[in-house]
């Protein structure tokens, strides 16, 4: 339709690394999809992960390095270290943050086959369907400005569904294995901060790019343990910002 080639032209130039395709390329790229979309963007360098075992691997890769892990303990700062990071994201004292709620299914079919991770562009949230292993697709995610953390309601669950149904019909059949909920930390700007007050720096607003973004900022805080410098390397950082109870 006209206005979804007007969505696909803004999402293009808000973004790079792109090419476009076409029907017949679509149809090459992504067989099931074949004859459902005229158009679309290639992202050939685009990547995506299964954020529970890569929480798993990297826990297991710090373990063996020495680093100890507390769980169900209290994450307020004590004393006694020279540094301390503080990422405890919507958990933080810091009345600049805001929640933003995003739900997700996981939906498990046997007829529908991605190779990569698909977007639609849904009117009200960026949509993406991204391919699991056991025939599982992960369907996600709205963005509602809400701290609540309760069950997903009817209202996402039917456009979660209604956006897979539309992506591929098979959908329609597929099993609902889980859905899930999760508050993201966002600052007023959505971006990211890395700050420092005293001994302690602070991670926080990684907004919907927590993987994406977590390296970069966790070499910011790095440095900051490692160098005096904290001039123009950190230009977000701002010293004596975070507001603490």
């Amino acid at each position: 339709a006209p206005r979804d080639a007007g969505e696909l032209d803004r999402f293009a130039s808000r973004t790079s690394g792109h090419r476009r395709v076409d029907e017949n390329e679509i149809a090459l790229l992504e067989p099931d999809l074949a004859g459902r979309f005229r158009r679309g963007l290639l992202f050939p360098d685009e990547a995506h992960l299964d954020p529970r075992p890569a929480m798993a691997a990297l826990h297991d890769k710090l373990a063996t390095m020495g680093v100890k892990f507390h769980f169900g303990c209290d994450a307020r700062p004590v004393s006694g270290f020279a540094r301390q990071i503080d990422c405890m994201g919507m958990a933080a004292a810091d009345d600049r943050l805001r929640g933003v709620r995003g739900e997700m299914l996981i939906l498990r079919t046997p007829d529908v086959s991605l190779s990569r991770p698909v977007r639609l562009l849904h009117p009200r949230f960026p949509l993406y369907a991204v391919p699991r292993t056991d025939h599982r697709f992960m369907i996600g995610a709205t963005m509602i400005e809400s701290q609540s953390a309760g069950p997903v309601t009817a209202r996402s669950m039917m456009e979660l569904l209604g956006a897979a149904h539309a992506l591929h019909p098979a959908f329609g059949e597929a099993e609902i294995v889980e859905t899930g909920v999760g508050v993201r930390p966002a600052f007023p700007d959505n971006l990211p901060r890395v700050e420092t007050d005293g001994e302690i720096i602070a991670i926080n607003g990684l907004y919907r790019h927590g993987f994406l973004l977590a390296p970069a900022m966790a070499r910011q805080a790095a440095d900051l343990v490692f160098s005096q410098d904290r001039t123009k390397e950190h230009a977000h950082e701002t010293d004596g910002q975070r507001r603490g109870a």
